[in-house]
């Protein structure tokens, strides 16, 4: 049976592909960067989740319960970085110049997505609410650990964490951008044959 050609994909099939396709990228990736998050908690001497705990309890999630505030904030980063996948891949799709088919130039372009993110997202959030919520974090995490933490300690901590966190954004962007762009081209391959 001869194979009927099909016609081109119109402009919305394709940002629609792109939002689909940035969507996993960003799952993917966010997933990796918590593993290296986690990595960092146990280098830092804190336990597993303390991130996502935090996140959790600066955003007022849960009642006072570590364990849920972890999951919510976990369950959060998650959604965040899908959603942002998303998007970033469907304005990348529309800028002309950028070719997405490219794995170097997707690669970079989710670098500087990453960067954009750490400056847009996590900063403010950092800023705005963890600091002001760090004396009921520190009761709460000693509470919870049955040790004591200082709210110096602590503050140490997120100024590391905030540095630091500029590396964990470009790893994602480069994940997130090398994935996207992977997945365009086994669509535009398959598209071909």
């Amino acid at each position: 049976m001869e194979k009927l050609p099909s016609s081109p994909p119109t402009r919305r099939m394709v940002i629609y592909k792109a939002t689909e396709y940035g969507a996993i990228a960003g799952i993917i990736a966010t997933w990796s960067i918590s593993t290296a998050i986690a990595a960092s908690e146990y280098e830092l001497g804190l336990p597993i989740s303390t991130f996502y705990s935090i996140i959790g309890i600066a955003l007022g999630l849960t009642n006072n319960n570590i364990i849920a505030a972890a999951y919510a904030g976990f369950g959060l980063h998650l959604l965040t970085g899908t959603i942002l996948g998303a998007v970033v891949a469907a304005m990348t799709i529309r800028w002309k110049r950028a070719n997405m088919l490219n794995p170097y130039k997707g690669t970079l372009i989710g670098i500087a997505a990453g960067i954009v993110v750490w400056l847009v997202f996590f900063l403010p959030i950092t800023a705005l609410l963890v600091q002001p919520s760090i004396p009921h974090i520190v009761t709460l995490l000693a509470v919870s650990t049955n040790h004591a933490i200082l709210s110096d300690n602590i503050n140490e901590s997120f100024r590391g964490i905030a540095i630091s966190a500029i590396v964990f954004h470009i790893i994602w962007g480069a994940i997130f951008g090398f994935i996207s762009s992977s997945l365009l081209r086994a669509k535009a391959f398959r598209n071909q044959t």
